[in-house]
């Protein structure tokens, strides 16, 4: 069930809005990827959106390395930093959403996830900018994919800024004027 981020933005108050933007933000990129099947360890399996930072394994990090349970493939989605420009602008809020996939075969077929699933979240956002009820992706969209070779894994990013609300003026003086 999708949440109410509109209703939840008016209940949060100052500085809970950019995380209620990336909660929203996941939920889309789910909603997007929902039931798609990438290159992963043991084969193709379902894309996983990730929140800020990647799972902390709980144990030996080398033994589940080519394990399904294993990350890959995933979209982390980073929330790196945001602005309020002015008393009456919204907040920017940029993100990162880092894509990767996972392939030992010769095909490319890790490279090619990775330039699919980029694809589909760009095709996403121009089409549909407006998400959560209350956030907008601006332009410029940027997005690259790794230069350098690091197989089994394949790596690339998209970069969004979303606007959040911001509430900048100081009522209580508003109330004394």
């Amino acid at each position: 069930m999708k949440r109410d981020y509109a209703r939840e933005v008016r209940r949060a108050g100052i500085g809970g809005t950019p995380q209620l933007c990336q909660d929203a933000l996941v939920e889309d990129l789910e909603e997007l990827f929902a039931g798609k099947k990438y290159m992963g360890q043991e084969g193709r399996k379902e894309l996983k959106i990730i929140k800020q930072n990647l799972p902390i394994p709980k144990r030996q990090r080398d033994k589940k390395a080519d394990t399904d349970e294993a990350a890959a493939p995933y979209v982390l989605v980073e929330m790196n930093e945001g602005a309020i420009l002015d008393d009456d602008s919204p907040q920017i809020v940029e993100f990162s959403l880092v894509i990767c996939a996972y392939d030992k075969g010769t095909d490319n077929e890790g490279c090619r996830d990775v330039a699919n699933i980029k694809e589909d979240i760009i095709q996403r956002v121009c089409a549909r900018p407006y998400f959560g009820g209350v956030f907008t992706i601006l332009k410029p969209i940027t997005w690259a994919l790794q230069k350098d070779r690091t197989p089994p894994y394949y790596f690339g990013a998209v970069t969004l800024n979303c606007t959040a609300p911001a509430m900048t003026q100081d009522t209580e003086m508003e109330g004394l004027v």
